[in-house]
């Protein structure tokens, strides 16, 4: 496959267009549509000479996504399957929140951490997105919502979430590339506040994101405090102890002067008695972290999530010990919700 051209960063644009030879100010108009219009087609790129559209069309791919499906949900969420110039395919999501839109990308074609409870995990990882194929999601969603603006604000702003398939630390190349693109000015040009990495606690990945120059939101997902029930729900994140992956977290969270986010999957009758919510809170006490309790998405008869009663009882089991916890509530339970279930269902 030929490169996407939305793998070059904001910068390298204009060398690209010294070396064809042409003026200063063709990058700033590549740019723009590469980023500000999220051009996916050459026939966009009206004030581009053909002559140059021909060039860069020999050389580079414009689109490296194709619309396969789009659901909509009642309560407003919009799942997407995009197909990939090798066939394979990834899926991303709209989540309308109260203030603003969220949207959910994803990293990798499939994922290597093996998390019996997750529908990716279950096809393996076949290989790395690209940071142009991470960044036309973003676009793809962005034209989506001003296409179909949701209900009561046609121009709410939009939040990046990197919790879609795949382990984002697993892809350290791609996804900082695309963070920096999103970051850049020249790029998307969005505040880092607005962007999340969620992780299972790849170590090497939270070492690595200490050198990551853009300060995003950061998500640990922790879902057991025993380590052998972690090692069995999450076999390849279980083998990095829990503590040293809370360690980096904390450490994130005080270089960038704001709390770390520790998700915990509720998953009925595994991990969500009374004892694990003890745990949990003497884990978190005192450290710069948000816990947010997420009764899981049913994938199929193993796992499914607690009734309500059970989840209530868990977050006032943290209350009682003086931690506090939001509770996420999946959208989306009328389709295909579960990262990777649209995907599966497609294959």
């Amino acid at each position: 496959m030929r490169p996407l051209l939305r793998d070059l960063a904001p910068a390298a644009v204009a060398d690209l267009m010294t070396g064809l030879g042409q003026p200063a100010y063709r990058a700033d108009q590549v740019r723009s549509w590469l980023f500000a219009h999220g051009a996916v087609d050459w026939e966009e790129t009206t004030n581009l000479p053909r002559a140059l559209r021909e060039a860069l069309a020999a050389d580079h791919d414009l689109a490296g996504l194709a619309p396969a499906e789009r659901q909509r949900s009642q309560d407003g969420t919009r799942k997407f399957l995009f197909t990939l110039r090798d066939g394979d395919a990834v899926e991303s999501v709209i989540i309308p929140m109260e203030n603003h839109a969220t949207f959910c990308v994803s990293s990798q074609v499939g994922c290597a951490m093996a998390c019996s409870f997750c529908a990716t995990a279950r096809g393996g990882l076949l290989r790395q997105l690209t940071a142009g194929e991470i960044l036309e999601q973003v676009q793809r969603l962005r034209r989506d919502l001003e296409q179909d603006p949701l209900p009561g604000d046609p121009t709410r702003a939009f939040n990046v979430v990197f919790m879609g398939m795949g382990e984002p630390l697993d892809n350290v190349a791609g996804v900082f590339a695309a963070i920096r693109a999103m970051t850049d000015e020249a790029g998307l040009g969005m505040s880092a506040r607005r962007i999340t990495i969620s992780t299972s606690g790849h170590a090497a990945g939270l070492r690595a994101l200490a050198e990551l120059e853009v300060p995003v939101g950061l998500t640990l997902s922790v879902n057991s405090c025993d380590p052998g029930l972690r090692k069995k729900l999450m076999p390849v994140p279980g083998r990095t102890p829990l503590e040293e992956s809370l360690a980096l977290a904390e450490a994130h969270a005080d270089r960038i002067h704001r709390p770390a986010t520790v998700a915990y999957v509720l998953i009925d009758g595994v991990n969500d008695g009374d004892a694990e919510a003890r745990s949990l809170a003497e884990l978190v006490r005192h450290r710069p972290f948000k816990i947010n309790l997420i009764p899981m998405n049913r994938i199929d008869d193993r796992f499914g999530p607690p009734p309500a009663d059970r989840v209530l009882g868990f977050q006032a089991a943290l209350a009682d010990r003086g931690v506090r916890s939001t509770i996420r509530i999946s959208g989306g339970e009328d389709i295909d919700a579960a990262c990777g279930q649209l995907r599966r269902k497609r294959a």
